[in-house]
C-alpha cells in the first residue's frame, strides 16, 4: 500500500493553499494554519474533502489525513514561490494538528 503524495490531491488542493497563503497575515506561518485557512472558505473546504477522498483508497481515515496534511499539502507549499520552509516546530503543541510534523513557513 502506497503512501505517497496522490498527483490528483495536489493538483486538486494547489491553486487553494496558494490562495490560503496570500490570505495569512504575518511574514511566518505554520501548516497547521494555512490548513485552517485553506478549510475557511466554501471553495477551500469542498477541495480539501475532495482531495482526502483521493488519499483515502485503502486507507484509514487518519492515514488518509497524514497523507494529505504531511505530504500533499507539504508537497504544495514546497512548490510555492511565496514561501519558502523556515523549520520545524518544537515544543509549541497548538502547532501540531496530530498528522504532520508542525513547519513554519516564512514569506519570500
Amino acid at each position: 500500500m502506497a503512501h505517497d503524495s496522490s498527483p490528483e490531491a495536489v493538483a486538486i488542493l494547489g491553486p487553494h493553499v496558494e490562495a490560503a497563503i496570500g490570505r495569512m497575515s504575518g511574514r511566518r506561518f505554520s501548516t497547521k494554519r494555512v490548513i485552517e485557512q485553506l478549510r475557511a472558505t466554501p471553495e477551500g473546504a469542498a477541495a480539501y474533502t475532495e482531495a482526502l477522498g483521493f488519499c483515502a483508497e485503502g486507507q484509514s481515515d487518519h492515514m488518509a489525513h497524514m497523507v494529505l496534511h504531511g505530504q500533499v499539502v507539504a508537497e504544495i507549499l514546497r512548490r510555492s514561490s511565496q514561501i519558502r520552509f523556515g523549520g520545524f516546530i518544537h515544543g509549541e503543541p497548538d502547532e501540531d494538528d496530530g498528522y504532520c510534523v508542525p513547519s513554519w513557513w516564512v514569506r519570500t
